[in-house]
Formats: structure tokens, C-alpha cells, sequence
């Protein structure tokens, strides 16, 4: 919600952040209930900068900052690699003795002439960001006005990969008279995006080590892996080239939103919100013959794209809202509200084959010697509400709210209303008299509330089902036609969630401590999922209203200010800490699990269900690997049931990506003009996936995990001489090893510092024959370091939250099951490797004119 409209399409890259006055955060039921259906995962109020009565002010604010991978990926040098590979052949599992992705004859080259390139760096380079605001607000006592633009650069630690960002914002508020006042808040952004789709990371740091980026005279080699089965793999310098590689998308938005109010009598008004949402999408891409994303050697085969998109959605609300104080004791608060929504997206794309040159690109697909008409879309979805709110307080010390809703939405299509109800009560008990004898409590109040909400987070037309093309075979011809790849369901409905909330804020010594603390509890039924099918049925998937989950928490936050002296030295420190549970309550038909779709009752939505890696078979138990078909080196599995055989009955649950606590620590100091302050945060025992650790040829980007094809992950691998229980013994004859995705699972604990802030004021007398109000000048570090992590520690990751090698992945895909014979493979986890995390530097200043 931006200034109270819904921001339906919207995107965060869309507001520029100096225009945010404020940011809320509310969870609990009562405080959503307003919100409706839009709330029922919580609600984020973004409020923004508005104009203020009095002397004009203008300010500028600026940064720029530079930024840098956290740390390089740990791979194979040269040397390692060609050891590697030769460890590799001797693991020969299918046909021992045979050279199977042997060292070329450029890789025996570069080993003697002691080549070691790393890869990395060539594809990498220093990011960087800049971004400028200048803005203007004030005005009289009837008229407030703010003027503010903005730019936004950032450039990509990628080549080719970088975002722009234009804004402009304006604002006004009228008071017209005594009853009547009117106001206005317009922002638009345009932004650039350049490489969003582009992941040269995965392919880029495979490449053996052993040959040169470089030919002898200085010039690209553009084919380095000459003489092996990768031998059409292209330079990844060439994506270096702004001509042959495009990736751009340009995004036009603006969001408007209207307001007037009418006092009618005293305690009584109308306000009447308006907001327009619209956003363009256009993008596109190319991509040269002989570059890195592109391996073809004539232009016949460049590929080129086009796409285009356009989303709208209006908001219109009434509200009347009274607001009256009787007997200065009882404050009475209602409010009473019916609003209409509507959502609309459309979007079209075409792509074409062979460009006679690159600098026509994407530019004109009548060029193309093949064009062919992509996917498009169109979707319309409209939210009707009615809501009214009464809140009670007496005398300061006790309060009562009360709320109901009806949402009617137009995507189910027989059950299209739900109305809900909310309750909430809290108790000022520091106001009491009995407290005043208690002065070490300078703040107490219990609060609680009970709701129910209701959620329609599915697609505009979920319940009618979907078609997908596909080609049949007639005899020696083929014909294009349909089938029905998603079901139709009319009886689908809401889902519902039943929340309780109890919580205590409190401060003691005249406030110096503060902190709430929360307990909620939730039941959600009739879940809104789609539900994979199997094949035999025909349709591969259906949406389904199955199940009940229930959360449960606790929330305690912390504040003090530690030290507050006379000298001008100050210490404040914020903390909290949160403990979150989910678990499936109840499956469809009463079943206690659903292998299909990963789904066990007890359990959260989000388990890793897989064989368990017990250690690698040792030299000295080769019987006893026999009787599973194995051999030592290889991975061993827990026998669950003692059958002598590992197949689906060995799956287990081996835990989750849900985290035992999470907490947050942030502290500040000052000294006159000088602030510090440190933010760090910790996630506890969850674990996580780190698919370069057990690639099985069907993660993109990078495939063939241990058999000495590609560089990869630099692990402790087993070999007669080195009997670790590690990883297995690399085998050239697979191009995935056998349970490959147990290797994947590690412990994604972490503690780490999220930024370091430094700032400081100049002193008002040293800025007073300037012409400045204020001016104050500061240098901060994101992701400075890591303090505690598993992952990190083990040399297996370089960062358990972000993206890429290392990375957190969230997902629940299903495992392959093994067959009797043992050849299994991992399942498949993701589809690209992004970009690793980065450590960034600014510097920065805010001036007030």
C-alpha cells in the first residue's frame, strides 16, 4: 500500500527511496482486517514525503558507492583440476582403464607451461551505484506542496548487467475551506534494465583452468576448449560486447492517487481515495553468432526477441469515518468504507532467427529470415468491499475494536463474497492506580485479537483451467493441436485463516528499556494450491482448496538506551528475535502424506525429502557396498528398513528451510555530530540447498558434478589414498553421480553483519554563513562480513543467504527415486546460476537548503 492505494503492479524499484517518509509493517489479524483480502499475508504501508506549511526548504541528497564480490568462488586451480581429471579416469566405474574426458592437448599444454586462468575475473568486474535527489516542499497554512526528481544507476558486477532509474514526484494539498480539502500524489518512474535474463556465471566458471583466455598474439581465443565435447563453447569475454549481447527492458510507470475530504458536522467526514496504476513494459533481446550465448558461426542463426506488456489497475474507496471524544472520557472511532478495484495485464511477444548484422539487433524483425509469434496474454480480475470499523477507548485505559468485511472477487466464479469478521482489545495497565506505586514500570499494555481473513492469490482464471499446444502425429504427417494441461475447478473458493494475537508491550526506568512481546497462533484451511497430478490422468495439474496448516510464534523485541551522558556520548540498541512455526495440519482425503507434491502431515510445506548420506563407502567394507550395488567410493545411503536394497522406502525427511530463531541486533552510538551504527541478523538452523554441490546434468548452467568434464566446486573427493567421507570418488563414466543430491544438503546457519553506517552533522555555527541548514556527510559498508556460518566455514559456500554458488534455495521439488539398480539422480533444483553476493562501499550526503 503506497499512501493508502494498493500498489497492484507495482514494483519497489518503481519509488525512489528518498521520497519514503515512512514504512509499516503490520502481521496481525486485526490490524489487516481493514485491508481485506489484500492483507491476509500481512501489508506493508509505505507512506511518502508530502509538503508542509512554512518556509520552503530544498534539499539534495547523493551517494555513490562500489561494490565487489564477497569472495571468489572455490574452485579447481590448474593443477588441482588436472589432478582432478586424472582422479577421475582412475574412478572409471563403467569401463575401468578407459580415458574418458582425458586432459586435451591445449590443457597438457597450458599443465606444462603452468596456465591458470581464472575465469572469474574475466567476467566479473567492480560494480557500482549512483543516485542523486534534489527536492523542494512547503507552503502556506491552506496549500502544502512537494516537487522532488531523482536518478538511480547501478552498475552490475557483470559485464552487461546494470539498471537506470528516472523519477519525478509531486504533491499537493488544498484545504479550499473550512469543510472542504482536496489532494494529489503523482510519481513516475522510467527505468532500464539491461542483462536481467543474462547468466553467464554457471558456464563461465566450468571452463577448465588449463587453457588461455588469450591467444599468443595478444587477440581472444573465441573457441579455448579445442580438441574436447565442449569444444563449441565460445570465449566468455564476448559478452563484453554491448553490440552482439542485448538484454534491455525499459519500464514506464506511473501511480497517481487522488483524495478529497468533507467535514459534514463536527466528528464527521467523508473522504473519497482515487488511485491509477500504469505501468509499459518494453524489452527485447539479441544475441550475435560466435558469443558466449550464442555458439552458432553465422548469422542465420542470431536469435533476436521482442516483448511488450501493459498493466493498469484503479482503486476507488468512500470512506466516512467518525471521530468523536463524549464526556472527555469515551472516544468513539468509526469507520465505514466501500471501495472497487480493478486489475488489468496484457502482453504479446515475438521472436525471429537470422540478422544479417548486429547493429540491426532486435530493432527490426522484419529482417529476420525466420519470424515467429511468441506467447501472449491478457488477464482482468475486479475486487468489490464493504468494511466498517468501530473502535472504542475509555478514558485512555481500555480499548475495544471491532471490525467486519465482505471482499467479492471476480476470480471464483460460484463463491465470489466472503465476509469476515476482526476483534481486538487492549488494556493501558501502567494507567491503573494501582501502578503509581510501581515507578520503575513506565509503560504496560496488554493487547490481543482474534480474526478471520481470507486470501485469493491464485491467477485471474485458475478455476476454468488451461490449454497447452502440442504437436500429434498423424500417420507421416503432424498437426499442431491442444490438450487440457490444467483442470477446471468451479467449486473453487477462498482460503481462510483463523488467527489469535496476545501480546505486552512494556518500558521500565522512565522507558530507558522498551520492547513488546507476541504470541500468535494460526489455522489456515482450505488452502489455495495447485496440485500436481500424475500422468495417467491426462492433465498435469488442477487448483484445489486441500488441506489445513497452522503457524505458530513468538516475537519479542527489545530496545535500551544503554548509555545517554552528559559529554554528548550516547548508546541505543535494538533487538529481537523471532521463533516461527508451520506445519501441515491436515492433506486431502485424509491422507497422511502426498509424495507427489512433497506434502507430510506434521511436517512444514517447505521440507528436503531425500535419501541420507551416511558417508562415502570405504575400501575396507567393498562387500558390504556390493550387496547395494555399490563400490567404494561412492556415496552410502542409510538403509532405512535393513532390506538390503536402497529404493523408495529409504526417503526420509532430513529437515527444512524453515529456521529454528531468527533475531536481529542493531546498535547505535553518537558523539555530538558523529553517529555510528552497526545492523547485524542471524537465521539458526535451517538448512539449505547448494546445487553446484551436486549438479546432475539437469541443473543449468552446471551439469556433470564429478566426472572431471568441467571445472567445478572444490570439494575433498575421495580416492584410495585420501578415504574421506566427503565426497565421493569423482567417476569419468558418469555424467551425474549416483545420489548426487544428498551432497547438496548443509547447514545453513549464519550470523552476519548487514551494513556499518557512519555519518556526521557539521555543526549549525560552521555551516550559518553558508546558506545551509544542514549538512551531513556519511560512509556505510553492506555486507561487510560473515561472523558465524557452517557453510562458509567448510569451504563449501560463500554466502548462505545470497544467490548463486553458496546461496539459500528454497525449494520444494521432489527427489528422483532411485531404481533397483541404483541409478539415480538428483532432483532437479534449479535452472540458473545467478550472481554472488556483494560487498558495497558509499559515500554519501544530505544538504538542506
Amino acid at each position: 500500500m503506497v499512501d493508502g492505494i494498493p500498489f497492484v503492479g507495482g514494483s519497489i524499484n518503481d519509488i525512489n527511496p528518498d521520497d519514503i517518509a515512512n514504512l509499516e509493517i503490520l502481521k496481525d489479524g486485526s490490524a489487516t482486517a481493514i485491508y481485506g483480502s489484500r492483507g491476509a499475508s500481512g501489508v506493508i504501508l509505505i507512506t511518502t514525503k508530502r509538503g508542509k506549511s512554512g518556509k520552503a526548504q530544498m534539499s539534495y541528497n547523493a551517494y555513490y558507492g562500489i561494490g565487489n564480490r564477497i569472495a571468489s568462488y572455490n574452485l579447481f586451480n590448474g593443477t588441482e583440476y588436472a589432478a582432478f581429471k586424472q582422479a577421475a579416469q582412475l574412478g572409471n566405474s563403467v569401463n575401468p582403464g578407459t580415458t574418458v574426458y582425458g586432459l586435451t592437448t591445449a590443457e597438457q599444454a597450458g599443465l606444462a607451461n603452468g596456465t591458470n586462468t581464472d575465469w572469474q575475473k574475466l567476467i566479473f568486474r567492480q560494480g557500482s551505484t549512483t543516485d542523486h535527489e534534489l527536492s523542494l516542499s512547503g507552503g502556506s497554512d491552506a496549500t502544502q506542496f512537494s516537487l522532488s526528481g531523482g536518478y538511480h544507476k547501478d552498475m552490475g558486477i557483470v559485464y552487461g548487467q546494470s539498471f537506470e532509474r528516472f523519477t519525478i514526484r509531486s504533491t499537493i494539498d488544498h484545504q479550499i475551506n473550512k469543510r472542504l480539502k482536496v489532494g494529489l500524489n503523482s510519481l513516475q518512474s522510467l527505468g532500464y534494465t539491461n542483462g536481467a535474463n543474462r547468466f553467464p556465471v554457471g558456464g563461465a566458471v566450468r571452463l577448465s583452468p588449463l587453457v588461455s583466455a588469450y591467444n599468443a598474439d595478444g587477440s581472444v581465443n573465441l573457441l579455448p576448449l579445442v580438441g574436447s565435447l565442449d569444444a563449441a563453447t565460445v570465449n566468455p569475454l564476448t559478452i563484453r560486447d554491448p553490440l552482439t549481447n542485448l538484454d534491455r527492458s525499459r519500464r514506464l510507470s506511473t501511480f497517481n492517487s487522488l483524495y478529497g475530504e468533507v467535514n459534514i458536522i463536527d466528528g464527521l467526514k467523508y473522504r473519497a481515495n482515487i488511485g491509477l496504476i500504469y505501468n509499459q513494459i518494453m524489452g527485447g533481446a539479441y544475441t550475435g553468432p560466435n558469443t558466449f550465448y550464442n555458439n552458432a558461426t553465422s548469422y542465420a542463426q542470431s536469435s533476436e526477441s521482442v516483448n511488450n506488456s501493459e498493466n493498469w489497475s484503479y482503486t476507488i474507496e468512500n470512506l466516512l469515518i467518525y471521530d468523536k471524544t463524549i464526556a472527555q472520557k469515551h472516544h468513539i472511532t468509526f469507520t465505514g468504507l466501500y471501495s472497487v478495484e480493478k486489475d488489468h495485464s496484457q502482453s504479446s511477444s515475438m521472436s525471429g532467427v537470422g540478422i544479417p548484422a548486429d547493429y540491426l539487433q532486435n530493432y527490426n524483425l522484419a529482417q529476420a529470415a525466420t519470424a515467429t509469434v511468441g506467447n501472449g496474454g491478457f488477464g482482468e480480475r475486479g475486487l468489490q468491499s464493504y468494511m466498517g470499523r468501530i473502535n472504542y477507548v475509555f478514558s485512555g485505559k481500555y480499548s475495544l475494536t471491532g471490525t467486519v468485511r465482505t471482499d467479492g472477487t471476480s476470480v471464483f466464479p460460484s463463491k465470489k463474497y466472503f465476509t469476515y469478521p476482526a476483534l481486538a482489545a487492549a488494556w493501558n495497565i501502567d494507567r491503573e492506580g494501582f501502578m503509581r506505586g510501581l515507578p520503575v514500570i513506565s509503560t504496560l499494555k496488554l493487547r490481543g485479537g482474534w480474526s478471520k481473513t481470507s486470501n485469493q492469490s491464485v491467477g485471474n482464471y485458475s478455476s476454468l483451467g488451461l490449454l497447452s499446444s502440442n504437436f500429434y502425429n498423424y500417420g507421416t504427417t503432424t498437426a499442431n493441436g491442444y490438450y487440457v494441461s490444467t483442470l477446471a475447478n468451479q467449486n473453487l473458493t477462498w482460503e481462510f485463516t483463523n488467527s489469535i494475537d496476545i501480546g505486552l508491550d512494556f518500558g521500565i526506568l522512565n522507558n530507558r528499556i522498551t520492547g513488546t512481546i507476541d504470541v500468535y497462533d494460526q489455522r489456515t484451511s482450505d488452502i489455495l494450491q495447485q496440485v500436481n497430478l500424475p500422468p495417467s490422468n491426462g492433465a498435469s495439474s488442477v487448483f484445489e482448496n486441500l488441506g489445513k496448516t497452522k503457524g505458530q510464534g513468538l516475537e519479542i523485541s527489545l530496545s535500551s538506551i544503554n548509555i545517554q551522558s552528559k559529554s554528548g556520548f550516547n548508546w541505543s540498541t535494538d533487538y529481537n528475535m523471532s521463533f516461527n512455526r508451520n506445519a501441515i495440519v491436515e492433506l486431502h482425503e485424509g491422507l497422511q502424506s502426498d509424495i507427489g507434491n512433497n506434502w507430510f502431515v506434521g511436517q512444514p510445506f517447505n521440507v528436503i525429502y531425500d535419501l541420507k548420506k551416511i558417508g562415502i563407502w570405504q575400501t575396507s567394507e567393498a562387500s558390504q557396498a556390493a550387496v547395494y550395488g555399490q563400490l567404494p567410493g561412492q556415496i552410502k545411503i542409510q538403509d532405512v528398513n535393513n532390506d538390503g536394497k536402497i529404493n523408495s522406502s529409504d526417503l526420509q525427511i532430513l529437515g527444512s528451510f524453515q529456521p529454528k530463531f531468527t533475531a536481529g541486533l542493531t546498535n547505535r552510538f553518537s558523539y555530538k555530530g558523529i553517529d555510528l551504527s552497526i545492523v547485524s541478523f542471524a537465521r539458526i538452523g535451517q538448512m539449505v540447498v547448494a546445487p553446484y554441490l551436486s549438479a546432475d546434468g539437469t541443473a543449468q548452467g552446471y551439469p556433470f558434478f564429478g566426472n572431471g568434464r568441467v571445472n567445478q566446486w572444490k570439494v575433498n573427493y575421495w580416492t584410495p589414498t585420501n578415504p574421506t567421507n566427503d565426497f565421493p570418488r569423482p567417476d569419468a563414466s558418469a555424467d551425474k553421480q549416483i545420489y548426487a543430491s544428498t551432497l547438496s544438503y548443509q547447514d545453513g546457519s549464519f550470523i552476519k553483519v548487514r551494513s556499518i553506517n557512519l555519518g556526521y552533522n557539521l555543526p549549525a555555527t560552521f555551516l550559518k554563513r553558508t546558506g545551509i541548514n544542514g549538512l551531513r556527510v556519511y560512509v556505510t559498508c553492506t555486507n561487510p562480513f560473515i561472523i558465524y556460518s557452517p557453510l562458509v566455514r567448510s569451504g563449501l559456500g560463500i554466502d548462505p543467504e545470497g544467490n548463486g554458488y553458496g546461496g539459500i534455495v528454497a525449494s520444494t521439488a521432489n527427489s528422483t527415486v532411485p531404481t533397483a539398480g541404483g541409478n539415480a539422480g538428483s532432483r532437479v533444483i534449479t535452472t540458473n546460476i545467478n550472481n554472488p553476493s556483494t560487498r558495497n562501499f558509499q559515500v554519501g550526503v544530505n544538504v538542506k537548503f
